[in-house]
């Protein structure tokens, strides 16, 4: 035993020895920087990774998505999917101790559950360790993931998407108004939303519709919800009055008034693709791919996200998917393994082929978006046509502060309420929710 022990030490040695023999004896590498660690091979190695998706997505839309590739890169590794439900959620994993290495979610909803059980880590020092340049990425996400973490990294992104409005030809086509294309004005739009607006055959038809969960927070000018410094919402903030205006108020013609006041909701997709009374609706870029059962009876496309006439050419804020190693997971090296193989080149071509914005800046990869895909054809380019607005400060409580803010959209646009008292309602609300939260 001693003597297998002393020669497997021997080879280690000198295997140290040849890594290091082939830079400089001086230990510097070229140009005077430190030699490269020998890169370790994980594909060949064995681990045991547990995964959950923070968003409450499948085990078969994970495999789809991630876990197919995951398992074929790496053969040795047991990868186990943990179901977002109750009595598995993260929090409750936590309290249990049950081991949780890598979860995932959009930006928007990754922070609460993550942040609210104290699973965040740092992985700073994982990215260097792994080789994982930042530098490639598209940087508004990650300065808005530094941003969150307070200058740490808790986050990285594998896949994004941004709003971009989807039409249904076949409206246009019935009215004889021309398409929409990439680079129109929110003026634009409301000049189409008129011609749109018509009834005929007993079916009132709408011009335009948005989700206001989805738009307000990405919103073009980039403001949050919340204020880490004073601890205190923002939504009374004059601004978001620009972002009403623009995306409902300007736009909510006497149909869709009507409709929204009589079904006590906001015109959805469905609308759009189902009762096909909608012909244009802002959603998120990767809706299609999402949920193709929903678009399989319209002829449709896509175009970029209409602008401010005072910020030409800047679209929406991304929501990416992040990955995040928890603080407590054991095997934190093959968690990286794995995030480091689902944001490099090979990997994010394959993902841009299928249909998803990569998250690398990276022209030769964007070209490529859903030319593979079920919809190739699609205008895809137009999810790139405008540079992305830069990342709002994303909070643990932004997810609850939309769900007091956007509410207000369809007491506005039905006539229960005006802009100031709304706002205002809002941030009374939400500081007392604030409050609340403050006390437990």
């Amino acid at each position: 035993m001693v003597n297998k022990r002393r020669a497997r030490a021997i080879l280690c040695t000198a295997a140290l020895m040849l890594a290091a023999g082939c830079g400089k004896t001086d230990g510097k590498g070229e140009a005077g920087k430190p030699a490269a660690q020998p890169e370790i091979d994980y594909s060949t190695m064995a681990a045991e990774v547990v995964i959950q998706d923070l968003s409450g997505g499948t085990e078969e839309k994970f495999n789809q998505s991630y876990g197919e590739f995951i398992k074929k890169k790496f053969p040795n590794f047991k990868v186990t999917f943990i179901p977002w439900k109750t009595g598995t959620k993260l929090p409750e994993l936590t309290a249990s101790g049950q081991n949780v290495d890598l979860v995932y979610g959009s930006m928007e909803t990754i922070s609460s559950p993550l942040i609210g059980s104290g699973q965040q880590y740092d992985m700073t020092e994982l990215i260097k360790k792994h080789g994982v340049d930042l530098s490639k990425f598209e940087q508004t996400t990650i300065d808005g993931a530094r941003a969150m973490g307070e200058g740490k990294l808790y986050f990285l992104p594998v896949t994004t998407m941004v709003q971009v409005m989807f039409y249904n030809k076949g409206i246009f086509d019935k009215f004889g108004v021309p398409y929409p294309k990439d680079g129109m004005t929110w003026d634009d739009v409301k000049e189409l939303n008129q011609k749109l607006t018509r009834s005929e055959g007993g079916v009132n038809y709408m011009g335009y519709s948005a989700s206001p969960n989805h738009i307000l927070r990405m919103n073009q000018l980039s403001l949050p919800l919340y204020d880490p410094e004073t601890k205190k919402p923002l939504l009374s903030d004059e601004r978001w009055k620009t972002m009403f205006d623009t995306y409902f108020l300007n736009q909510a013609t006497s149909n869709y008034q009507a409709w929204s006041t009589a079904k006590k909701k906001l015109p959805y997709y469905t609308e759009m693709t189902s009762t096909q009374e909608l012909a244009m609706m802002v959603f998120n870029s990767q809706f299609p791919f999402d949920g193709p059962e929903y678009v399989k009876n319209i002829d449709w496309d896509l175009v970029s996200l209409p602008t401010l006439k005072e910020k030409p050419k800047v679209g929406s804020q991304a929501s990416p998917r992040m990955f995040a190693i928890t603080n407590t997971g054991k095997n934190k090296d093959a968690a990286m393994a794995i995030i480091r193989y689902l944001t490099s080149l090979e990997m994010q071509t394959q993902f841009s082929k299928q249909g998803y914005m990569t998250v690398l800046n990276d022209e030769g990869v964007k070209k490529l978006i859903g030319s593979e895909s079920q919809f190739k054809g699609k205008n895809w380019q137009a999810v790139y046509y405008n540079q992305i607005a830069p990342k709002s400060y994303q909070s643990i409580y932004d997810g609850d502060l939309l769900n007091l803010f956007t509410p207000n959209v369809l007491k506005i646009v039905s006539g229960q309420t005006d802009i100031n008292t709304a706002l205002r309602s809002a941030q009374e609300e939400a500081e007392k929710f604030l409050q609340a939260e403050g006390k437990k």
